[in-house]
């Protein structure tokens, strides 16, 4: 069956994620609850009570995905501070920001993004995360690429991380497609590879080093530009 769509991971793969220059979650949350919920705790004191409330997660072995809402309550009722649905979910966005304002398309992505959207690919992203798909739009649009895809889908949205196939599913489904139609690219065999396998998706390992994984079969490209050439000129009309 003809490929008609590909899904992406977004950390490592679309953007790069440079924690060195990432903002300072802590610190705004603790600035926010001072000026609105009379909190007084720390910056320290809050990323505590915060990777408290964060379950643990191995990639690949772990199956839920918390959602930021209720891991940042569950920090507030630590601290003892009472915050209502509205101040959550403003902290919750407060706490991407901070954390996602490093983030940089890598040009070999917007370069592929915009090649695969003109050949008439339908085109996603399906990401392990404890944010929501709502939360990462307004850095979609603000990193330019808001005109490319046509579903954007979390771990948190469904509850379940890669490498379950709900994300994937998820996604297959705004695409309107069968997996045997799509194709997955993702930088961590663990979770984008496993999953997309496990679904019935073909799936490309983005390997940016140029280390090949030992004792695997799966297809491995250097650069994302590489699968211009996997997928030929189009889908098929």
């Amino acid at each position: 069956m003809a490929i008609r769509g590909v899904l992406f991971d977004w950390g490592g793969t679309i953007v790069r994620d440079d924690s060195l220059r990432q903002g300072n979650p802590y610190n705004a949350i603790a600035s926010y609850a001072a000026k609105r919920l009379n909190g007084a705790f720390t910056a320290d004191e809050f990323e505590r009570a915060f990777q408290a409330a964060l379950p643990a997660y191995e990639p690949g072995t772990t199956v839920t995905t918390p959602h930021i809402d209720a891991v940042i309550a569950e920090a507030f009722r630590r601290l003892g501070v009472a915050a209502g649905v509205h101040d959550v979910d403003a902290c919750s966005r407060l706490f991407y920001q901070e954390i996602s304002a490093a983030n940089e398309v890598f040009d070999d992505a917007r370069a592929l993004l915009a090649s695969l959207k003109y050949r008439g690919y339908r085109l996603g992203v399906v990401t392990n995360a404890i944010f929501p798909s709502n939360h990462f739009q307004s850095r979609v649009n603000e990193l330019g690429l808001a005109g490319y895809f046509d579903s954007f889908v979390s771990s948190a949205d469904v509850g379940l991380s890669k490498p379950n196939p709900a994300p994937y599913l998820r996604a297959l489904g705004d695409l309107k497609l069968e997996c045997e139609e799509a194709i997955f690219v993702g930088d961590t065999a663990a979770t984008d590879i496993a999953g997309a396998n496990a679904v019935g998706m073909r799936a490309v390992l983005l390997e940016r080093t140029g280390r090949r994984p030992d004792g695997s079969d799966v297809l491995v490209i250097e650069r994302l530009t590489a699968l211009s050439d996997l997928l030929g000129d189009g889908p098929a009309p």
